[in-house]
C-alpha cells in the first residue's frame, strides 16, 4: 500500500530535548511540564522528538514511546509533534513508527539506518517505516558520512507519496541542491533559523523545522521568529530584517555552545540542557557517557547569555 497523505508540516517547529533525573532515569513528569511550555511560553507550532537533540540513541524503544505520548497526553491539540522513529534494528523502527500512528503523531522522522545498504534496500526500510506509521515521513538528510540517504532514494519515495519533508542539515548549499536535484518532488527543509527570513523571500509559506532555535530564542511577550515571519509575509521587510538582526548576539552564543560543537564532532547536548535549564525548562543532565558542562564551560556560556540578555529563570541556580 501506499501512505496516505497528512497535513502539511508549517509554522515554526522545534528539535526539543530529553529531560533526565539526576540519576539518569527519564524524567517524564519534565518531558510533559516542557510540553506545555513548547506549545505556550514558546509559540512553537510542533516540536520533534527522539533525534539529535533528544539524546534518542541513549533511549530504549519504551522510553522512546513513553516520550511521545506524554508530549502528546500534556500538549493535547495545541502542539503537533514529530518523533524520530530509526532505532538500532528495522523491527524496533518498525515498532516505533506503529506505535507513532497508533498514538497520533503528526509524522515520524527517519534518519539513515547503521548498515551498509543499498539504495533499493533503503528505499524499501523507508517504505516500510512510513507504511507502519500511516503516513509519510520526513526524512533527516545530512552531508555527514553515513547520515544521507541521497537524492535517488528520497526521489524514489516522493514519488510514492511517502515524503513528508526533508530536512536538509549542512547548510544553505545542501538544501540548495537538493531543490535543484528534485524539484517539487518534496518539501526541502532548511533548519537553521539565521537563514529563515532567506527562505521566507524564496517561499512565503517555508515552515522553520528547525532545531533548538525557537525555545532558545523566544518566549512570552517576545517572540521574535515570529514576528519577524508575520512581517516578511505582510511584505514589511525592512522591519522583518530589523526584528531578525536583533538576534544577532544570541545566535553568536548558539553558533559556539550548540550548533558548532555538532559542526566540530562533538555533542550539543550538554550545551543545550545547561540553557534549556537557565530558561526554566527540565533538563537535567546529559544521559551516560555523555557529560555535562564543565564547571568552567558553564560559567562561560552563563556569561554569554548574559551578556546577551538572557535572563536566568527563578529559582534556577547559576
Amino acid at each position: 500500500m501506499t501512505a496516505s497523505p497528512s497535513e502539511p508540516i508549517a509554522g515554526v517547529w522545534a528539535a526539543i530535548p530529553t529531560p533526565f533525573a539526576p540519576d539518569g532515569a527519564l524524567d517524564l513528569r519534565g518531558v510533559a511540564a516542557n510540553a506545555v511550555q513548547y506549545a505556550g511560553r514558546f509559540g512553537c507550532d510542533g516540536v520533534f522528538c527522539n533525534g539529535v537533540m533528544g539524546e534518542g540513541w541513549a533511549l530504549t524503544v519504551a522510553e522512546r514511546q513513553d516520550v511521545l505520548s506524554a508530549i502528546l497526553d500534556a500538549a493535547g491539540d495545541r502542539l503537533k509533534v514529530g518523533v524520530v522513529a530509526t532505532h538500532q534494528a528495522p523491527a524496533e523502527t518498525l515498532a516505533l513508527c506503529r506505535h507513532a500512528g497508533k498514538v497520533g503523531a503528526h509524522h515520524v522522522v527517519l534518519m539513515r539506518p547503521r548498515g551498509l545498504y543499498e539504495d533499493d534496500e533503503l528505499i524499501a526500510f523507508c517504505q516500510a517505516a512510513a507504511e507502519a506509521s500511516g503516513g509519510p515521513a520526513a526524512i533527516f538528510e545530512s552531508p555527514a558520512a553515513g547520515m544521507g540517504f541521497g537524492a535517488r532514494v528520497i526521489e524514489a519515495l516522493a514519488a510514492k507519496g511517502l515524503v513528508l519533508a526533508v530536512k536538509a542539515t549542512g547548510g544553505d548549499k545542501a538544501a540548495a541542491g537538493l531543490r535543484r536535484d528534485l524539484g517539487d518532488a518534496a518539501l526541502i527543509c532548511d533548519p537553521h533559523e539565521a537563514r529563515f527570513l532567506s527562505e521566507l523571500a524564496r517561499a512565503p509559506d517555508a515552515p522553520l523545522y528547525a532545531d533548538p532555535e525557537p525555545y532558545l530564542y523566544q518566549a512570552a511577550g517576545a517572540r521574535p521568529i515570529r514576528a519577524y515571519r508575520d512581517a516578511a509575509r505582510a511584505g514589511d521587510w525592512t522591519t522583518a530584517h530589523a526584528i531578525a538582526r536583533t538576534l544577532t548576539p544570541l545566535r553568536a552564543v548558539y553558533d559556539r555552545w550548540i550548533i558548532g560543537r555538532l559542526d566540530r564532532g562533538r555533542s550539543p547536548v550538554p550545551g543545550l540542557k545547561h540553557w534549556a535549564a537557565r530558561i526554566g525548562l527540565a533538563a537535567g543532565p546529559p544521559r551516560f557517557p555523555l557529560r555535562p558542562l564543565a564547571a568552567a564551560e558553564a560559567r562561560d556560556l552563563d556569561a554569554a547569555l548574559d551578556a546577551a540578555g538572557v535572563p536566568a529563570a527563578q529559582g534556577t541556580e547559576r
